[in-house]
């Protein structure tokens, strides 16, 4: 089938346009991938609840790396835009910790930098995660995804999405200082 595209101002088309500008997502599996992720997880975890933690880019790379070894069990998926990684989401499947026979997908983290959040852009962004997270825990016979917030960052919308894909309210997080 024939397409026809319509060119823009500049002469360009399109279609050229959106292949540049639309998100593409893609599972991290090398070291290459390494510098792309710790930034995002450090500034992530920079305007999180936890920030006043010291960040370890140690402990992210060694997550990182141990996801690249198992993918059967452990995966990094990164959002990209314009060519720059701009989110990603680091989940597992595994049994429930005092069950058995049945599989669970756990998201450990999943974020969009804030610049991307803010933009039209940061809802497909969202979306391709989660549909990424979906695809992947139906590859490995996962039951179900349990999705664990507790970054205290746009809790209302982060919940608003939540539930208009389809995930369930089951309880909440509470924090207190020791």
């Amino acid at each position: 089938m024939l397409k026809i595209l319509q060119p823009t101002q500049q002469g360009e088309s399109v279609a050229a346009k959106n292949a540049n500008t639309e998100p593409s997502f893609r599972l991290a599996s090398t070291d290459s991938d390494l510098p792309a992720i710790v930034r995002l997880a450090q500034k992530a975890h920079k305007e999180s609840r936890f920030g006043y933690i010291p960040f370890n880019a140690d402990k992210v790379l060694k997550i990182a790396r141990a996801a690249f070894k198992d993918q059967k069990r452990h995966a990094v998926m990164i959002a990209e835009r314009c060519g720059q990684a701009v989110g990603f989401v680091y989940r597992s499947v595994g049994e429930y910790h005092i069950g058995s026979d049945v599989l669970l997908t756990t998201i450990h983290n999943m974020n969009g930098s804030r610049t991307i959040r803010s933009s039209l852009s940061g809802g497909k962004i969202a979306l391709g995660l989660f549909r990424g997270v979906k695809t992947w825990s139906k590859a490995r016979g996962a039951k179900e995804i349990l999705f664990h917030v507790t970054s205290d960052v746009n809790l209302a919308q982060t919940h608003k999405l939540a539930k208009r894909i389809g995930y369930k309210f089951v309880g909440g997080s509470y924090v207190k200082t020791a």
